[in-house]
């Protein structure tokens, strides 16, 4: 999947087959490598999207800001 983003509430998600589904904030993750205070396996809700200087996609969780490698999306197309 690529994960492009569109605005702070939205992220714009494309899977493999080019099918498109945009996720509103608040959404909900998987973390897939322990992060912080987010353990591996928990799932949190992502508050807002972000991208940094080097438009790399950024989630803020619980206030804070998490690269979102850290976390998995469970999207069905």
């Amino acid at each position: 999947m690529h994960y492009q983003y569109y605005n702070s509430n939205v992220l714009l998600i494309v899977n493999v087959t080019g099918q498109i589904r945009l996720l509103y904030t608040p959404f909900r993750v998987l973390c897939i490598a322990a992060s912080g205070r987010i353990p591996l396996n928990t799932w949190v809700y992502v508050e807002e999207v972000w991208s940094d200087n080097q438009d790399k996609l950024q989630y803020v969780i619980f206030g804070q800001v998490y690269s979102y490698k850290f976390f998995q999306i469970p999207i069905k197309f």
